[in-house]
């Protein structure tokens, strides 16, 4: 990469944090935005820079310096979930997306909260990997962390950043699911005893992280496919069977979201299940009543009649007989469906 003559000067509310390792002495070092140019031109470092701020101009004039133009970050904004992946000779860029705050989600016995995500670009080149984010984020400040021990381990090139950060991505989304899955346990015990206090909002909400998860998976698995498949200067060979395997663990991670949404499937059928059940009852008590006053209305309606022979008018005793047959007749329909067991416990049967 050739060494740009100007100087990168600093912007409000940015905050630049770059890391230079060396292969050969198995060391890094970490410098500021004023030696940025020293460390691109080294040939014996690859550099990881990391770029905080409000505005994502900071990203594309620091890849501007060296005419690269990301097309993916006019779409930053957009709301939809897209790995948006941009190849070029100089560099290969796509957005990551990691959970905003991991932990908060992770305990759910006090109920669940809607997953928030936040939008990361990645720049990956021969010599340099470059991120960007609006704001702070948790599996940044773990990377920075971790990078030097990890670089001393595994690193050779700048891939083994990226891999850092999507293993990263990878492990909150399975973490996440997890404990997503154990809310779901709780609700599904919750319909078995009938409980259904609040069940509708906590389906609603279990069913959005479910979904959350499902793009936010497939879109780092498009491009873990991408990079453990592709021959590419930027990805070495060891980086892409590294990344060739990462895939297969998206592919889990996937296939276990999938369950969660299935197990879901199966709490709201048996919400619905109940809701018939309760319907089906109420329907067979009016059933019962309809059964045992309809009769009874038949009578009364017949003896309403404004006809003037009717013999049973001019009876002294008619009233009562009348009354005595209709409760008799009541009666013997509430026994008939009791028996039948439409009344009541439903009557175990005989073995014969």
């Amino acid at each position: 990469m050739s060494e740009p003559a100007l100087v990168l000067a600093p912007e409000p509310g940015v905050v630049f944090h770059g890391v230079s390792f060396n292969p050969t002495t198995r060391t890094a070092r970490l410098f500021g935005r004023e030696d940025l140019d020293r460390e691109l031109g080294d040939p014996e470092v690859f550099c990881w820079v990391d770029l905080q701020g409000p505005n994502i101009g900071s990203l594309n004039d620091v890849m501007g310096r060296w005419d690269i133009d990301l097309r993916l970050s006019s779409h930053f904004d957009e709301p939809e979930v897209l790995p948006r992946i941009v190849e070029r000779p100089d560099s290969l860029a796509f957005y990551l997306y990691e959970v905003g705050d991991p932990e908060r989600h992770l305990s759910t016995s006090r109920g669940l909260s809607t997953l928030d995500f936040e939008r990361m670009v990645m720049v990956l080149g021969a010599d340099f990997v470059f991120t960007y984010h609006r704001g702070p984020m948790a599996a940044v400040d773990e990377v920075k962390a971790a990078c030097e021990a990890s670089f001393r381990l595994v690193g050779k090139t700048p891939g083994f950043v990226a891999f850092l950060f999507l293993q990263r991505c990878l492990y909150d989304y399975a973490h996440l699911n997890l404990a997503n899955d154990n809310a779901l346990d709780r609700l599904q015990a919750k319909v078995r005893a009938g409980d259904f206090e609040g069940l509708n909002e906590a389906i609603s909400m279990a069913g959005t992280n479910i979904l959350t998860l499902k793009k936010l998976a497939a879109s780092i698995h498009i491009v873990l496919m991408l990079l453990g498949t592709k021959v590419s200067p930027f990805i070495s060979e060891p980086s892409r069977q590294a990344f060739f395997g990462m895939e297969q663990s998206a592919s889990s991670v996937r296939a276990a979201i999938d369950s969660s949404r299935n197990l879901l499937d199966g709490i709201v059928a048996g919400v619905q299940a109940a809701a018939a059940a309760r319907t089906n009852e109420i329907a067979r008590v009016l059933t019962v009543m309809s059964g045992i006053m309809l009769p009874l209305s038949l009578v009364a309606g017949i003896y309403g009649m404004n006809f003037q022979h009717m013999p049973e008018l001019g009876w002294r005793w008619g009233y009562f007989v009348v009354l005595g047959a209709m409760a008799l007749g009541g009666l013997g329909l509430w026994l008939v469906f009791r028996r039948l067991g439409w009344v009541g416990e439903p009557r175990p049967r005989r073995e014969r």
